[in-house]
């Protein structure tokens, strides 16, 4: 029986989520979008960002993902919000 042959392969993983990629050109294209960069001014990285909360009981089904600035998350996460603000650092 033949045995399995070890192959070395190189990715790119973007340096604000977990996201990997077989080209840099990839990589390189998705840090621009990450909605964990930002540099981006995503949703993730914004203090107007409210993530979603499960309800007090099983009957509720809890609140979604919002933006407290009442910009609509429906259509999914954004980048290059003209609303975005920086999260503030507490010590």
């Amino acid at each position: 029986m033949a045995e399995p042959v070890l192959i070395t392969v190189k990715r790119y993983q973007c340096p604000h989520c977990s996201r990997t990629h077989s080209k840099k050109a990839a990589a390189t294209a998705h840090i621009a979008r990450c909605w964990r960069n930002p540099a981006a001014k995503g949703c993730k990285t914004c203090r107007h960002f409210a993530p979603p909360e499960e309800g007090p009981y099983p009957e509720h089904p809890g609140w979604p993902e919002q933006c407290d600035e009442e910009r609509s998350l429906t259509g999914g996460l954004h980048t290059g919000c003209p609303l975005w603000a920086a999260l503030t650092q507490t010590a």
